[in-house]
C-alpha cells in the first residue's frame, strides 16, 4: 500500500491525461448519438406524419367525393364533405388511429369539429380551438406545416397541419394529424439505447485497459524510484524486479541505468581503484558477515595476510608504473584462485587479505601454496623487462573474538615468514 501510495500524484495524473480524454470522448459521442438519432427521428416522423396527413386527405376523397363545405345554424355546425356530413361520423379517423397510433383532428377554421382526441374523462375534444398562430401560417398561407411540442390538452404532440383546399382553391380549415411527444422520446432513446451502452462498453474496456497499462507502467516507475531510494540510503545489495530489467523500451533502460550505475557506486565504495580487489574498508564488514555465519553455522574460515617481497625494490628499479602493473598482476591470480573459495582484497600498499569460507587452516594454507608457485613461475611483462616476484603469506583460522585478533595473529605469521627467508606460507603458531 505504501508502495503505491508514493505513485498517487502519478497515478492522477495518467488518470487525467487517459481515462479523462476517454469519458470525454465518450460523453461527446453519446451527446452526439442522441441528438442525431433525435434529429433522424424527428425528421422521419415529420416525413411519417405528413403522408399520414396526406393519406387521410385520400381516404376522405375517395369515401365521400366532393368538396368541404359548412352549415352554420344558430346553436350548430355541421361540416360536409360532398353530400356526407362527417362531423358526427368519427368511423374513418378511429379506423386511421387504431391502425396507425396516431390522432387525427379536422377543424373549420381553427374550430375542431371532428377529432380522435380526448380529455381526462376521454370526452372529445371538439369545439376547442386551434393555436391562432398555427391558424395562421396553415390557414393564412395555405401549406402545410410540422410542428414540434404542440401543447393540446395538457399533452404536447409532434403534429402536421396541412390545410383542406377545395377545388375553387379556397381553405375552409386544416387536417391535424400527430403523435405524443412523449412516444417519439421513446423511440429516441429506444435507438440511442444501444448505441450509448456500446459506447460505454467500448469506453469501459478502453478504461480498464489503460488503467492496467498505467498501473504496469507506474509500477515500473515506482520499482526504479524504490532502488533509486535504496541505493541513496546505502543499500548497494538492492535489486530490481526481473519484469524491469526484460523490458525492452525506454523504461527497461533506465532500469538497467539504475542497475549499472548502483554497480559503478558500489565499484567506487568497495573495490580498490588499481587492483579491483576489495578494498580495506569494505573487506572488514565482509569479514565480519562471514565470521557471524561461522558462528552461527559452526563452519570454519581462515584468514591470511600477504605481501610481495622486495616491492619497494620494484619500484625503485622500474618505476612505480611497473610497480603498478605488478599489483594488477598479482591480484588477477589472487581473484582466480579465491573463486569458490572466498574473497580477497588490497589491505595497504602492497599488503593483501584473503578470506577462505568453509576452509580449515591445512587447507587455506595448500590453497596459498598452490598460489605461490603460480606466481614464483610468472614474469610480469613491463615495457623491455621481465619482472620475477615472489610472496609471503601468513595464514590463521578463524573463530570467536575480536576480528583484529585473529587479523594480526595472520600479520604476526607473515612477518615471520619476512624475517625467515621470505618466499613461503607461514601456518604454524609463533612462539614468542
Amino acid at each position: 500500500m505504501e508502495k503505491w501510495s508514493r505513485g498517487g500524484g502519478l497515478r492522477m495524473t495518467f488518470l487525467k491525461l487517459s481515462v479523462l480524454p476517454i469519458l470525454l470522448l465518450t460523453l461527446i459521442v453519446t451527446v452526439f448519438t442522441v441528438v442525431s438519432s433525435a434529429r433522424t427521428l424527428r425528421r422521419e416522423v415529420e416525413s411519417g406524419l405528413r403522408d399520414l396527413n396526406g393519406a387521410v386527405c385520400a381516404a376522405y376523397d375517395m369515401i365521400y367525393p366532393g368538396d368541404y363545405t359548412v352549415v352554420e345554424e344558430a346553436d350548430a355546425l355541421y361540416l360536409f364533405k360532398g353530400d356526407h356530413q362527417i362531423n358526427e361520423d368519427y368511423s374513418v379517423i378511429d379506423e386511421i388511429k387504431e391502425n396507425t397510433g396516431a390522432e387525427i383532428t379536422i377543424s373549420y377554421q381553427n374550430v375542431r369539429v371532428i377529432t380522435t382526441l380526448t380529455d381526462a374523462n376521454n370526452n372529445r375534444l371538439t369545439g376547442t380551438m386551434v393555436s391562432s398562430s398555427i391558424t395562421r401560417e396553415v390557414l393564412g398561407k395555405k401549406i402545410g406545416r410540422f410542428y414540434q411540442k404542440v401543447p393540446i390538452g395538457g399533452t404536447d404532440y409532434f403534429a402536421y397541419y396541412a390545410p383542406l383546399i377545395n377545388s375553387d382553391g379556397t381553405s375552409i380549415g386544416m387536417l391535424f394529424v400527430a403523435k405524443p411527444s412523449k412516444e417519439v422520446e421513446k423511440m429516441v432513446w429506444k435507438t440511442a439505447t444501444p448505441i450509448v451502452v456500446g459506447a460505454l462498453a467500448v469506453s469501459a474496456v478502453m478504461i480498464l485497459i489503460v488503467t492496467m497499462f498505467s498501473n504496469k507502467f507506474l509500477q515500473t516507475l515506482i520499482g526504479i524510484e524504490t532502488l533509486l531510494k535504496k541505493t541513496a540510503d546505502g543499500n548497494l545489495t538492492a535489486e530490481l524486479e526481473p519484469e524491469i530489467l526484460k523490458r525492452e523500451d525506454e523504461l527497461g533502460d533506465m532500469g538497467k541505468n539504475v542497475v549499472r550505475m548502483q554497480k559503478s557506486i558500489r565499484d567506487l565504495i568497495e573495490l580498490d581503484q588499481l587492483t579491483g580487489l576489495y578494498n580495506r574498508r569494505y573487506v572488514q564488514r565482509k569479514l565480519e558477515a562471514v565470521q557471524a555465519k561461522s558462528l552461527e553455522t559452526g563452519e570454519p574460515f581462515s584468514v591470511a595476510i600477504g605481501d610481495i617481497d622486495f616491492f619497494k625494490k620494484v619500484n625503485d628499479t622500474y618505476g612505480h608504473e611497473c610497480g603498478d602493473a605488478v599489483l594488477m598482476d598479482v591480484s588477477a591470480r589472487m581473484r582466480e584462485l579465491m573463486k569458490g573459495r572466498g574473497f580477497a582484497a588490497r589491505w595497504g600498499g602492497e599488503e593483501f587479505l584473503l578470506v577462505f569460507e568453509n576452509y580449515r587452516l591445512e587447507m587455506a594454507a595448500d590453497s596459498l601454496e598452490d598460489l605461490l608457485k603460480l606466481i614464483r613461475s610468472r614474469t610480469v611483462a613491463f615495457q623491455e623487462e621481465k619482472v620475477k616476484i615472489t610472496m609471503t603469506f601468513g595464514v590463521t583460522e578463524g573463530g570467536a573474538g575480536q576480528l583484529d585478533r585473529i587479523i594480526g595473529e595472520a600479520d604476526k605469521k607473515l612477518y615471520y615468514g619476512k624475517n625467515h627467508g621470505r618466499n613461503q606460507v607461514v601456518q604454524q603458531n609463533i612462539v614468542e
